[in-house]
Formats: structure tokens, C-alpha cells, sequence
């Protein structure tokens, strides 16, 4: 029974952290462009998306977290096997992961509550910061990223470096305009 139980921990961990990373990116590439008016499709499209995608995201995150907790302590206490990597890799994985979380609970606050904040908007940037340490966690312990998932993985941080480019030369523009017309 217990060996069972293990394996659909296990099973589960894997399966939220597997739904998470493709949540958190398509709720980080939406944001990206929430807050600029340009390119107009891609700002009206992420309106519309990026608020429903990110609280999914932070539900499937959340049961990761739980899950991959108590995955970690049946590790800790012998019932799970060791992963094939040395202990101090696993640790630093799951340091990785508890800040991601950290900081997308961060960003979630400030959105939430923004009147606690001076600058909501930077605060709010720390999702990108949140999805960086869960791409590293996920490929510091993921046992699931290899061969073709982390080649779609590298792919989605190419695209949100691009997007994330694009957004700062969008603004660059807008403030070279304004400075010019006035």
C-alpha cells in the first residue's frame, strides 16, 4: 500500500509540474504585453488572457508546491527512491523552486493588493523573476525534461526573451515619440 501511495505521489508531482511550466509560461508571455498598447493585437489578446491563464497557473503551481512537498519528505524519510543525481543537486532544486514560488506569490500580491506596494508594476515584474528559478528548478530536478520537451523549453524562453525585447523596444519607441513631439 505504501509503495502505492508513493508512486501516486510521485505521479502527481510530476504531472502538476508538467501542466505548471506551460501555465506559467503562456501567463508570463500574455503579461508581457498587458501593460503597452502596442503591438495593439497582441495588448487586446493578453488583456483578455493573461488574468484567466495566471490564476490557473497559480493553482497548478500551488498543488506542484504541495505535492512536490510532500514528495521531497518521503524522499527525506526513505519510503521514495533517490532520484539519479546527488542529493545536493535535488536540494538545490528545491531551494530553486521555493523561490519561484516566492517570487510569482510576490507578483501575485501586487496585483492583488497594489496599494501595498510604491511600484506595483516592478513588484509585478518579479513573475519573470518567479518563472526564471522555476525553469532552472524544473531542469535541476525535473526528471521529466529531456530529448524533445527540452527543446520546446529552451523554445519558450527564446520566445518569452523575444517577447520581453520586443515589449522594451515597443516602450523605448513610445518614450523616443513623446520626447520628439513635445
Amino acid at each position: 500500500m505504501t509503495g502505492l501511495l508513493v508512486t501516486g505521489i510521485w505521479f502527481l508531482n510530476r504531472g502538476t509540474a508538467l501542466v505548471t511550466m506551460p501555465a506559467l509560461w503562456l501567463a508570463v508571455l500574455s503579461g508581457v504585453f498587458v501593460r503597452t498598447g502596442r503591438p495593439v493585437v497582441l495588448h487586446d489578446l493578453s488583456n483578455e488572457f493573461h488574468t484567466r491563464i495566471a490564476v490557473f497557473a497559480l493553482v497548478i503551481t500551488a498543488m506542484h508546491a504541495t505535492i512536490g512537498t510532500v514528495d521531497a519528505l518521503l524522499l527525506g524519510v526513505g519510503l521514495a527512491p533517490a532520484p539519479g543525481y546527488p542529493g545536493w543537486f535535488f536540494v538545490a532544486g528545491l531551494v530553486l523552486g521555493v523561490l519561484a514560488l516566492a517570487a510569482i506569490v510576490v507578483a501575485t500580491l501586487s496585483f492583488l493588493a497594489p496599494w501595498r506596494f510604491r511600484n506595483p508594476s516592478l513588484v509585478h515584474a518579479l513573475a519573470y523573476v518567479g518563472f526564471a528559478f522555476g525553469v532552472v528548478h524544473a531542469i535541476a530536478i525535473g526528471t521529466d525534461i529531456v530529448g524533445f520537451a527540452e527543446g520546446l523549453l529552451q523554445l519558450g524562453l527564446f520566445i518569452v526573451a523575444a517577447a520581453l525585447l520586443l515589449k522594451l523596444f515597443v516602450g523605448l519607441g513610445a518614450g523616443i515619440r513623446q520626447v520628439v513631439s513635445s
